[in-house]
């Protein structure tokens, strides 16, 4: 599974998803919060995710952001989902590390 074609695209293409209002009314999809999630594995590229808590009607829940502007919710538990979670937190905080040092190099006297 490809995540990103590269750190500034993946950060733009994060930063538009994030913009954006899920407006399908699949079960799956995000509206408020997510409600019911999905085993079913994500075949696009994912560019994002965030968790969420339980907080009726919210369940727990693993929200993906993926290439083609879908947000969809994932069942915590399953393996691919913990396994793509973190793959993408590691990335951004590669991402975050890469920058702050750019940022030091550039602002040091």
């Amino acid at each position: 599974m490809q995540l990103c074609y590269g750190p500034m695209a993946c950060l733009a293409l994060f930063a538009v998803v994030l913009s954006l209002t899920a407006t399908d009314t699949d079960a799956n999809k995000v509206h408020n919060c997510c409600t019911k999630v999905s085993k079913q594995k994500i075949t696009v590229p994912i560019i994002g995710a965030r968790l969420q808590k339980k907080a009726l009607p919210c369940v727990n829940a693993v929200i993906f952001e993926t290439e083609d502007g879908e947000t969809i919710c994932s069942h915590w538990k399953e393996s691919w989902v913990r396994k793509a979670f973190f793959q993408l937190e590691t990335a951004r905080k590669s991402l975050d590390t890469q920058n702050t040092n750019a940022t030091s190099r550039t602002t040091s006297p």
